[in-house]
């Protein structure tokens, strides 16, 4: 399986979308494909070790006013470890607003208590989700990059297949922007 969708990325590298349009290199497809399975397969592996909350997630911690809020250091390095845009970034950690924004008037110790489901859902601060990024309520076992569309010199998309037992569960398209020299994730919807 991994030979013939290595065939179809070298395909599309060679004989790109259409003729006149610009090309995807083989350099490039190979990079994107690592670049992205990359990501997923240390995304599903931490998920597996139960590491999500400690090596992903942001995490609550005491602001030095004593009050609360979300660190989101290495949610951030996860992120552009896999070369993702800052932009994207910054898209998914405004996502987390009416979160901090209450976490801010709750006194840490006080949060600390917090035990119940419930009090996070209260505060918009039930980001638990262990399947954000790959969707579903089940574990998937890996993700296969099979296919990627030219769309203008700076923009590629990309499909994603998740992989659970074998069988096909559920797919993601990818956005990628030239920044440079390296392409970088801008965009991920789950489908």
């Amino acid at each position: 399986m991994r030979i013939t969708l290595l065939f179809v990325i070298m395909q599309i590298a060679i004989h790109g979308t259409s003729s006149g349009q610009a090309k995807i290199t083989s350099k490039d497809s190979i990079d994107i494909k690592t670049q992205i399975e990359g990501f997923y397969s240390w995304y599903i592996e931490i998920i597996r070790d139960h590491k999500l909350n400690k090596d992903f997630n942001p995490s609550f911690v005491k602001r030095d006013d004593g009050m609360t809020t979300l660190d989101f250091t290495k949610y951030k390095d996860g992120l552009r470890r896999y070369k993702f845009t800052e932009d994207f970034i910054q898209r998914k950690i405004s996502d987390y607003k009416s979160c901090t924004d209450k976490l801010n008037e709750i006194p840490f110790d006080k949060f600390s208590q917090f035990t119940d489901l419930d009090d996070f859902e209260s505060i918009d601060c039930d980001f638990g989700n262990r399947y954000e990024w790959t969707g579903g309520m089940e574990p998937k076992d890996r993700a296969e990059l099979v296919s990627l569309k030219f769309i203008d010199k700076a923009t590629i998309n990309a499909q994603l297949n998740f992989v659970s037992s074998d069988r096909p569960d559920g797919t993601a398209m990818v956005t990628l922007r030239k920044h440079k020299k390296e392409w970088l994730v801008d965009n991920l919807q789950l489908k």
